[in-house]
């Protein structure tokens, strides 16, 4: 009595293609959408396409020192954190040098000194900013060379299995001719 269901794969003589890979081989599914190179997308549970890449997060072992967060962080803000601050291109611009402004004589004592303490909180207010964004662009580069590792860790891996995946299937090609 002869089975109407397609074989296993593996099952039935040596040399012949089992039924599942022929029945794909006979009727392949319809592509939904074609990559760029002509090719169908290759999609899995863990990997969601499109990939908007503002939205993948890369598992980083990473634990800043909490003093470099504090001090990355504005005073009375919400804690500084690395994994999602995006700086603008203005902010990473080095700034220009401000040339100092002429000498003004000030015959008045008291205003004199009045200019000299608005000048030196005025100096700390800048120097304390800059500090500040000094330490979030540390913070910040140190978050991006972990996840760099982990992704060129993660890349190495995919063309690891991309790698096992071609010979597998050149072997498949070998024992039972191209698809």
């Amino acid at each position: 009595m002869e089975s109407t269901e397609p074989a296993e794969l593996g099952s039935g003589p040596p040399g012949s293609i089992p039924g599942v890979l022929k029945k794909l081989l006979e009727n392949p599914p319809p592509p939904k959408f074609l990559e760029e190179n002509g090719h169908e997308p290759v999609l899995s549970p863990s990997c969601p396409s499109p990939v908007d890449p503002d939205r993948v997060e890369v598992q980083v072992d990473f634990q800043p020192d909490p003093a470099d967060l504090v001090l990355s962080t504005v005073p009375g803000g919400e804690l500084f954190n690395p994994r999602v601050h995006r700086f603008s291109e203005d902010e990473l611009k080095p700034q220009p040098m401000i040339k100092k402004a002429k000498k003004v004589f000030v015959p008045e004592e008291k205003k004199y000194w009045s200019r000299r303490s608005k000048n030196n909180v005025a100096a700390k207010r800048s120097r304390d900013a800059r500090r500040l964004k000094e330490n979030q662009i540390t913070v910040r580069a140190a978050f991006l060379e972990k996840e760099n590792a982990a992704l060129r860790a993660e890349v190495a891996e995919l063309r690891r299995d991309c790698g096992r995946s071609k010979n597998e299937l050149a072997k498949y090609r070998d024992k039972y001719g191209p698809l």
